[in-house]
């Protein structure tokens, strides 16, 4: 009622000062009858009051809200049924805001636990290595592959939280970084005896991230390397006229029922399952960087023949 009062005296008072001026002026103009005037006024006050109160019923939630930040009651009008709908969608915004905070939660606690399950696998094998003492150099390797691979996954999944905040824009040679990204996992190459091979050397500048789009690539080879028929070729072809960037192997290839969610995280997928290796979170990245770096990805892929990644940078 305070709040209510304060926000109207300085129009009460203006109504006051408007009615002293308008009984001066008829008072002035000669009317001298006291008590039609008197009666006048009454009448103007008396409505001025019935209207104050009517205001004040219809908007009490909201002055009731202004002295205690809660919407009491529900109020027919203007301005509380204005202040409801703001304060609705204002509760719906934040009920989604937490809605994607709890999601982002679970997520991580997920991957923390499928990534934690994968991790106990070579550390098991080093482990039994060790009180064996068949310290075999080329299982040694494979399995601290295995280590890094899952180590930099956890991590890179971290960083995209901070995207923006690790983001350098540079124009690069992207024949460069294929070569770059392809020695990183050259022993995984030689391990599963699959050989990497580019063709159409069209090299084009890319103007991105380097750290990022390796990262991409990184997961991409990876899977190549993964799912692809020992002997076989990872093929990279470059096309400089669309900017495109085809990684082709002839592998496993992709179940028809599994390419609609390949991009899902901690969606394994029968090749996957079969493996046992997989967290589901390698293609998760690569969807969401390359969101970041207006990167096109387009997979097809066909059983017992191979997969294709087509990636399209943007023109520019």
């Amino acid at each position: 009622m305070k709040l209510f009062l304060k926000a109207h005296l300085p129009w009460l008072l203006l109504e006051i000062v408007s009615i002293g001026l308008l009984i001066l002026l008829i008072w002035l103009d000669g009317y001298r009858d006291l008590g039609i005037l008197i009666y006048g006024v009454s009448l103007i006050l008396c409505l001025t009051i019935v209207f104050l109160t009517i205001d004040y019923h219809k908007n009490q939630g909201f002055y009731g809200y202004l002295e205690t930040g809660h919407m009491q009651k529900k109020s027919a009008g203007f301005i509380s049924r204005t202040l409801q709908r703001h304060l609705h969608v204002e509760q719906q915004h934040m009920q989604q805001q937490l809605t994607a905070v709890d999601q982002h939660y679970q997520t991580h606690i997920k991957f923390m636990h499928i990534w934690v399950h994968q991790m106990k696998t070579p550390v098991a094998v080093l482990a039994l290595m060790a009180e064996s003492h068949q310290l075999d150099s080329d299982d040694l390797l494979a399995e601290t592959d295995r280590l890094k691979s899952g180590l930099a996954t956890a991590l890179n999944f971290v960083r995209l939280e901070d995207f923006k905040e690790d983001f350098l824009i540079e124009t690069l040679s992207l024949a460069a970084i294929i070569k770059e990204s392809i020695g990183e996992q050259k022993h995984s190459f030689i391990r599963h005896r699959v050989y990497p091979k580019i063709i159409d050397q069209t090299d084009f500048l890319v103007t991105t991230d380097k750290k990022w789009l390796q990262i991409m690539l990184y997961q991409l080879i990876s899977n190549g390397i993964k799912y692809s028929d020992p002997e076989g070729q990872l093929v990279f072809a470059l096309d400089s006229e669309h900017k495109r960037l085809t990684i082709s192997d002839a592998g496993c290839g992709i179940p028809d029922s599994d390419l609609p969610r390949i991009f899902r995280p901690f969606f394994t997928g029968d090749n996957g399952r079969a493996l046992g290796e997989a967290t589901g979170m390698g293609l998760y990245l690569v969807d969401m960087i390359s969101e970041q770096l207006a990167i096109s990805v387009a997979i097809t892929s066909a059983q017992g023949i191979g997969t294709r990644v087509v990636l399209t940078f943007e023109q520019g």
